[in-house]
């Protein structure tokens, strides 16, 4: 009997215990070929349902007919009706070009460009999550052809975020729409960020036509 009222059961304990026979990946490597074939699959989509199935669906429907059914139950009927085998091959075809892909890829990364990704991403992404504002501001300036500046404190005191040439202006979220509460003379450039790839559509409604 347990001496705990819990337990952990890790991912790797989970798979040995439902499916013993499925193929042991290098012990010192399975870590990080697991990390590689990963995102190789899901960029050649061979794990998709119009190739492989709608596993959760099958699933379902096979434990339905077999509620005792074990790990061999289950892949003898996903090869037998579902045509399994043929699936896994068409889904391995696919992938591994990608995979071939990403080891070309791989072997072109040394230390300079590791150095270089490792700026981008700790100084440069980091701003510019942090700091929107000044692109949005640098971006205006480009197509108004007009100089800009960030706001000094005493300007975001009156609410003013920066300057396109001599007009303020604030720079908000979209979703700052729903917490104005009193009339701002300042005119509002309003941003919606797209979370996965950082794309944002800016509504610029609000400028003067003159500027």
């Amino acid at each position: 009997m347990p001496d705990e009222d819990e337990f952990k059961l890790t991912e790797d304990e989970r798979e040995r215990l439902v499916a013993e026979e499925v193929e042991e990946f290098p012990f010192d490597t399975a870590k990080y070929t697991t990390y590689l074939l990963n995102p190789a699959i899901n960029l050649s989509q061979s794990n998709r349902p119009h190739v492989v199935g709608q596993m959760s669906d099958i699933v379902e429907e096979f434990r339905q007919e077999h509620p005792e059914g074990t790990f061999e139950d289950w892949v003898n009927y996903y090869k037998e009706e579902y045509d399994g085998d043929e699936r896994l091959e068409e889904a391995t075809e696919m992938a591994y070009p990608m995979v071939e892909k990403m080891r070309e890829a791989f072997e072109q990364i040394d230390e300079e460009m590791t150095r270089q990704y490792l700026r981008d991403l700790v100084l440069f992404k980091s701003y510019e999550g942090f700091d929107i504002q000044e692109a949005v501001l640098k971006k205006l300036g480009e197509m108004y052809d007009v100089e800009v500046h960030r706001a000094d404190a005493q300007d975001e005191s009156k609410g003013i975020d920066g300057y396109l040439g001599d007009q303020p202006v604030q720079v908000k979220p979209v979703t700052y729409k729903d917490n104005l509460q009193e009339e701002i003379e300042v005119p509002i450039v309003f941003y919606d960020e797209n979370k996965s790839n950082k794309t944002m559509k800016v509504d610029i409604s609000e400028l003067p036509d003159e500027l």
